[in-house]
């Protein structure tokens, strides 16, 4: 079996707002899990592969997979422990991985996030972040020095930036389901008189914090053609990690271009190029991120993804639409599992019953993180093997 022999047959995502009072990590990641299997025509009892991010309260820290395994009610055959390895087009490949290998049947990946908090205070703050904060190289300050740096080398413009964000914002405020629905119309110019984060970046440029839940579910391909769903079918992949995230300086010239061989190696193995892509799903924490990955993918030169990013590119109407859910940017943030939904909407999109629909997709692009986390994963999906 190889990737082309995978296919994933549901998807769920929970409500989602930037807070849930009344919900826990653990229920909102057994509702998606739940959503996606039935959504998939199977039952919890088909499930023996699990890549979930266990949230507690409970379980072993490091041993997700039993955890999930004890809560679900049934051993399984295979297990994935681990934050991104439990999330977005990384837990999708491994998961077809084990499909692929025999080790499982049915896979699901995902899990949930409520950001509890103190005060004004989150409890408890990434390991990596001890090395960093402190002089003030805070996660958005990591991104921003890649852009900054972009703007010097290319001339790349701060309207620029906002006409990206103030595009794909936009998305979202006309998707019932995005945390920012009904905020909007944005132009630039509101980007740009939103307060600075961290130069060249502004508040708008910024993602969202959110809470909710999501989950996909995989199995083979000749499974999937007995299920009462449309498959959608994983086509190739790729995942370029270079660091441990936010402890090395985001130098342009180092994660500028971070990605680029899991973007090369996915295409490779799909077996087409991103001129054929009909729905790109881009990792947007920053609006800088769309740039840089636009002219990884080949859509423009280097140093001309700035001026490639208006609504006539990657508006909905646009040549290459991307993020029509309203992205990182409008629609959600969810700590990893941001990246289990750039899958969803791929999937969504694939399907036709996306909100935002975009006419005739046959091929999409689903892709997490960016140059400051020093890892970069994506998956090409299609209608047909």
């Amino acid at each position: 079996m190889s990737l082309r022999d995978v296919a994933i047959v549901g998807v769920y995502a929970t409500k989602q707002a930037k807070q849930l009072p009344d919900r826990t990590s653990l229920d909102l990641a057994l509702e998606a899990i739940h959503g996606a299997v039935g959504d998939a025509g199977l039952a919890i009892d088909d499930v023996d592969g699990i890549a979930v991010e266990w949230p507690g309260p409970g379980g072993l820290q490091r041993h997700d997979g039993a955890s999930w395994a004890r809560v679900l009610g049934h051993p399984m055959a295979w297990t994935s422990d681990g934050l991104f390895d439990n999330s977005g087009p990384r837990g999708v490949l491994k998961a077809a991985a084990a499909i692929s290998a025999g080790l499982c049947s049915v896979a699901v990946v995902g899990g949930g996030q409520v950001a509890r908090r103190v005060g004004s205070e989150p409890i408890g703050s990434g390991d990596v972040l001890e090395f960093t904060d402190y002089v003030g190289a805070y996660v958005m300050t990591q991104f921003a020095l890649a852009a900054q740096r972009h703007m010097h080398e290319f001339g790349t413009t701060p309207e620029q930036l906002a006409t990206v964000s103030a595009t794909i914002r936009n998305h979202g405020s006309i998707n019932p389901e995005a945390v920012m629905y009904g905020r909007g119309p944005y132009t630039a110019d509101d980007v740009l008189a939103s307060r600075v984060i961290s130069t060249p970046l502004h508040l708008l440029d910024c993602c969202l914090v959110a809470e909710g839940g999501a989950a996909i579910v995989l199995t083979s391909a000749e499974r999937a053609t007995d299920l009462d769903c449309k498959p959608v079918y994983l086509l190739g992949g790729g995942m370029d990690v270079t660091d441990p995230h936010y402890t090395q300086p985001p130098r342009l010239d180092r994660t500028g271009w971070l990605g680029q061989p899991a973007i090369d190696r996915a295409f490779r193995l799909a077996g087409c190029t991103a001129a054929e892509i009909d729905a790109f799903m881009l990792y947007d924490a920053t609006s800088f991120e769309v740039i840089r990955q636009v002219e990884m993918l080949g859509l423009c030169g280097k140093g001309e993804g700035g001026a490639y990013c208006t609504p006539a590119n990657i508006g909905l109407g646009g040549a290459t639409p991307v993020n029509p859910d309203g992205g990182l940017l409008s629609y959600t943030w969810l700590g990893a599992q941001q990246m289990t939904l750039k899958v969803i909407e791929a999937v969504r999109q694939l399907r036709g019953t996306a909100v935002n629909q975009i006419p005739d997709v046959n091929l999409a692009l689903a892709t997490s993180s960016a140059s400051a986390t020093h890892h970069y994963e994506c998956v090409v999906l299609g209608n047909d093997r």
